[in-house]
């Protein structure tokens, strides 16, 4: 049997759907009135690198304070620097206590290992493959090897054999683990900047991009944006960026100084969301910024001792 229904509640009906389309549709472009929104709306991620970790290690006291200065920062991941030195002296029980504390006791849910090489990666596996403990895992797996600068006397193509490898051991892991990348520039070789990003897009789960200025400047981003979102069309994606601030006295440190200029970490993410929204650029649709990350611990403890968030 065939039914009609009365205008008025048909067009109710076609409007309903049409709002729930947009709404959960991460590619379509959004409206004004959405973008908006979008702008107020809190961070999913809020990290910080952490260097001399080392040091902090196994002191309760360091360990405490830097935990207390991200409950207090509403930072909720965090990247930690000198494993090679804390796992090479396979300190493993203080590490698996200190991601415990920090994921149980003060809701940092995100920890990060900072590797370089993938022997680091097949170190990795191996510890979190040790801990029966998920609290005492690393959730992230984070390549840092500036391939742009030689470093360390490594082009794309060694970068590449260190991104499978991480990326293999991360997807073998179970639950399985997410894997991010610090990028600079898409260079050494030079003129391959697509083919670069379709690899990175290919290989991880999310990229960080460095917007290392004296203060928000998504111009600074654009054009590698781009590349990252062509790629991740022609591959059917839309790849998350982390954007990468930096505190050091060159960079953003003033910006973020409570003598200074006193601009909140979350400030400085509202202000390129608003650039990025209002820009237009090819591969838009492909690439949803979803928090930022601080460099590092040292330097933005200096400019922001405490905070209070914008959201709460």
């Amino acid at each position: 049997m065939k039914y009609s229904l009365p205008g008025t509640l048909l067009l109710s009906l076609v409007m309903l759907v049409s709002c729930q389309l947009d709404t959960i549709d991460p590619v379509a472009p959004r409206s004004a009135e959405s973008a908006r929104k979008a702008v107020v709306a809190p961070p999913a991620y809020r990290g910080i690198y952490v260097d001399g970790f080392n040091a902090i290690l196994g002191n309760t006291v360091l360990e405490d304070s830097l935990l207390n200065w991200c409950v207090s920062n509403n930072v909720n991941a965090l990247s930690l620097y000198d494993l090679n030195t804390v796992m090479g002296n396979e300190r493993y029980t203080d590490l698996a206590l200190f991601m415990q504390k920090a994921r149980v006791t003060y809701g940092v849910n995100q920890v990060a290992a900072v590797r370089g090489t993938a022997a680091n990666f097949q170190q990795n596996a191996s510890y979190d493959a040790s801990r029966t403990n998920l609290n005492e895992r690393f959730t992230t797996y984070n390549l840092e090897n500036e391939w742009w600068n030689n470093g360390p006397a490594c082009d794309f193509n060694c970068y590449t054999s260190i991104l499978q490898t991480m990326s293999n051991k991360a997807r073998a892991a179970s639950p399985q683990i997410t894997t991010e990348a610090y990028i600079g520039w898409f260079q050494n070789p030079t003129g391959q900047d697509l083919q670069q990003a379709k690899t990175l897009v290919r290989w991880l789960d999310r990229i960080l991009v460095h917007d290392y200025r004296p203060n928000p400047q998504f111009g600074y981003m654009q054009s590698r944006l781009s590349t990252i979102g062509k790629a991740a069309q022609s591959q059917n994606r839309v790849m998350d960026i982390i954007v990468l601030f930096s505190a050091e006295p060159e960079f953003m440190q003033d910006y973020y100084s409570v003598s200074g200029q006193n601009h909140s970490f979350d400030e400085a993410y509202t202000d390129i969301m608003n650039q990025f929204n209002a820009a237009t650029f090819t591969g838009k649709s492909n690439v949803r910024l979803i928090g930022y990350q601080v460099f590092a611990y040292s330097f933005a403890k200096q400019a922001r001792p405490t905070y209070i968030s914008l959201y709460q």
